[in-house]
């Protein structure tokens, strides 16, 4: 029986309310037809993923499969990318049937999830406070009854390495930028020398262009870090030799003969004639830098002393294979 007006009953306490979405996933197929009643198959056993997802935030989870026919023979293969907050986990398996191909791929992506997620309780980084809040408020409902349309969703490996990278971009930008600051206070670059957004972007060419290079014992998101930091490397090195390696070609130099003579001194002249103060002449450095187009001097010599060595041999020659060498040398001259 309810109250007066302005009596109702109100909770002291009120619970954050909880979102409840699906996890999306895609299947991919080659060599064979992805028809309803075996999405519906794939369906069921994906579900055995879910218990291990549900803490996980929605928009951090993806699960890539892939089902293919070997062209020749009576062989499927299943692959399974399952994008996750701090790594892709991936599993792949063999069978004559794709079924259970798809079902030992599974199996194995369980105990990797397991070992994951063994791994995140000692971790500082997911104990915090307003993370547990987050998850749950945020609690996913499970995998969608279907999958994402064809043609949608990542298609290859590159595509889910690509939206995992965009997914923790900020994060690995900040961590760039702390790093280039470092460098700067330090002195060891010059301020403004080096862009972080060049560096991460740099950073995800490489990890999407070469995944096989990736350790298998090394996270995801630790490669990436440690290709930014690669990256930091060969940038800053690059620096170093450009400042080494820096001339300008306008600086005008005196040679060390002319300054010899400005300082009184000529060794075909005695001192006492020198009465004049001369001022040293000066060239423009781009007169001293060598001439790219011109053959090196060690280049014309040996040549010469191959033509001296070559007409030496000649003289031990019989008469006729000389007068013909003569010939077709002169041929050679003419044309």
């Amino acid at each position: 029986m309810a109250g007066p007006p302005g009596t109702e009953h109100e909770s002291p306490l009120e619970l954050p309310m909880t979102t409840l979405t699906t996890l999306p996933w895609n299947l991919v197929t080659k060599n064979l037809h992805g028809h309803e009643l075996l999405r519906k198959k794939l369906h069921q056993k994906i579900t055995k993923l879910e218990k291990h997802l549900k803490h996980f935030p929605p928009d951090s989870v993806h699960l890539q499969i892939v089902l293919e026919r070997h062209p020749k023979k009576p062989l499927h293969s299943a692959a399974l990318n399952l994008r996750v907050p701090s790594n892709i986990l991936h599993s792949e398996k063999s069978s004559a049937d794709v079924i259970k191909a798809f079902d030992e791929a599974v199996k194995t992506l369980l105990r990797d999830l397991d070992s994951l997620k063994a791994e995140l309780r000692r971790e500082v980084f997911w104990k915090r406070k307003e993370r547990r809040e987050r998850f749950r408020q945020l609690k996913a409902a499970g995998f969608a009854a279907e999958p994402m349309s064809e043609g949608a969703g990542p298609q290859e490996l590159e595509d889910v390495v690509r939206d995992f990278f965009k997914q923790h971009y900020t994060r690995l930008l900040r961590h760039a930028r702390h790093h280039i600051r470092h460098d700067e206070l330090a002195g060891d670059i010059p301020k403004g020398g080096l862009d972080a957004r060049d560096i991460v972007d740099e950073a995800a060419r490489r990890a999407v262009a070469n995944t096989a290079q990736r350790s298998k014992g090394m996270s995801w998101l630790v490669w990436f870090y440690h290709l930014i930091h690669e990256e930091l490397k060969r940038q800053r090195r690059l620096l170093k030799q450009e400042k080494a390696g820096e001339i300008s070609i306008d600086e005008t130099r005196a040679l060390p003969e002319d300054a010899e003579k400005a300082a009184g001194y000529d060794a075909e002249q005695p001192l006492n004639i020198i009465e004049e103060e001369l001022e040293p002449p000066v060239v423009r450095t781009e007169a001293l830098l060598p001439d790219p187009k011109a053959v090196p001097p060690d280049q014309t010599l040996a040549q010469k002393d191959l033509l001296e060595l070559l007409q030496h041999n000649m003289q031990n020659w019989p008469r006729q294979e000389r007068s013909l060498r003569t010939l077709f040398c002169r041929g050679f001259g003419a044309g």
